[in-house]
């Protein structure tokens, strides 16, 4: 018999092996004037007992209830595929609509799949999941005034390994999602707009055209992010002198993307007030960090950019994610926690590429992120497994010798 079971007379049960005298207890202890009763055992009274233990039943399986939502343990006693099936897949047929004015779009259904965003990160990628598909690219980073980390490996401050290149000759039939650093602050965008650094740029057009496959490329990335310093009048000067030249040099495999932080904003500017034109935007992009902890509902401010987007008729694309809060290697709750909201928001507002930051924080020096943690996918079996369960599906795109026709490419 078990330890407790049977020792009280009250304790003629059990409900998910929890005696029914230990429930009473409890709820005793929480409301001893209106669940304090006393059971007595005759043989006439068969039938109030069994009122009785229908009653016990019902606040045992409240009392059950309330102790599981406290240890939320779906992430640990679900199996993988129950895990991927709280992700809700509908799509809000708001978000359904025809793109104008721009490129390298997946078809209907879709979504393009990349990791990012360091040598680094995507080495031990690789070395952690050998046996999973490459997918359908690889972010970077790089900035204006210098053209470092395109060609060659360059270690940049953050203590990071940037190489464009290397993404180039080691995954063929995959796209690159280039981030190109222009802040406001030291008068980058400034010197952009000027002219000051045509010279990095017209490299980059060159280096560009000579990969012959599709590039996004994120002009000052987190635009209106308080971090970047960026006046607006500044940003929509240096966004388009750099479209037009590239445009002019001849680069026709980029698509121009338009990234927010989708956040509060630099000095509470509406976000129309940095939008460049549709002839200079092919995508609008979000950051997608502490958002997802809070449900689906990612807050006004990415709401407005999902409407200044639909307004505009340009394709979504996630530009950066990533749970920040960590990825434990004993518990599996943040895939409750952050994944199924953020897979959740993707089907449901129809989102066509996403980019997920494979990252231990800890490790960086990028200023602002103190907090942030290690939120690499390995550290945690199960929630790995749950993330290649979701991504293996038909709807995301990987490496493939298709990829390129279904973004609509043509190789020269």
């Amino acid at each position: 018999m078990a330890a407790g079971y049977g020792e009280k007379p009250n304790c003629f049960g059990k409900y998910h092996g929890v005696p029914t005298c230990c429930i009473l207890e409890k709820l005793n202890a929480h409301h001893p004037n209106q669940y304090n009763m006393k059971i007595y055992r005759t043989r006439n009274q068969s039938r109030v007992l069994f009122l009785i233990n229908l009653f016990l039943f019902s606040l045992a399986h409240l009392v059950w209830s309330q102790e599981k939502i406290g240890k939320n343990p779906e992430s640990t006693e679900l199996s993988v595929e129950e895990m991927v099936s709280q992700i809700q897949v509908e799509v809000d047929p708001g978000f359904v609509y025809d793109y104008e004015q721009t490129k390298f779009v997946p078809p209907p259904g879709k979504i393009l799949l990349i990791m990012g965003q360091t040598v680094e990160s995507i080495s031990e990628y690789l070395d952690n999941f050998p046996d999973q598909r490459i997918p359908a690219g690889w972010s970077a980073y790089w900035g204006v005034p210098e053209f470092k980390g395109i060609t060659e490996s360059h270690k940049n401050d953050t203590g990071s390994t940037q190489n464009h290149q290397m993404l180039i000759d080691t995954f063929p039939n995959t796209v690159v999602q280039s981030a190109m650093w222009m802040v406001g602050k030291w008068n980058v965008a400034k010197f952009a707009g000027d002219g000051a650094y045509d010279r990095v740029i017209k490299k980059y057009s060159a280096w560009a055209k000579s990969v012959n496959r599709p590039i996004y490329l994120r002009i000052g990335y987190e635009f209106d992010g308080p971090h970047n310093a960026l006046e607006p009048e500044e940003f929509i000067k240096a966004y388009r002198h750099i479209v037009d030249l590239m445009r002019k040099k001849g680069v026709d495999n980029i698509a121009f993307v338009w990234h927010s932080y989708a956040s509060k904003p630099f000095k509470d500017y509406p976000i129309s007030a940095w939008y460049p034109g549709d002839d200079y935007v092919d995508w609008v992009a979000i950051s997608v960090f502490g958002h997802a902890y809070k449900g689906i509902d990612f807050g006004r401010y990415c709401d407005n950019v999902l409407e200044f987007a639909k307004q505009h008729k340009k394709p979504v694309m996630i530009a950066e994610s990533n749970p920040i809060n960590g990825i434990d290697g004993k518990s599996a709750q943040v895939w409750d926690q952050w994944f199924v909201n953020f897979f959740t928001f993707i089907h449901q507002k129809n989102i066509k590429a996403i980019s997920f930051i494979n990252e231990d924080w800890t490790r960086t020096k990028i200023p602002g992120i103190s907090e942030w943690k290690d939120s690499r996918l390995y550290n945690n079996e199960k929630v790995s497994q749950a993330w290649f369960e979701e991504t293996n599906k038909e709807r995301y795109l990987k490496q493939s010798t298709e990829l390129f026709k279904q973004l609509g490419y043509t190789k020269e």
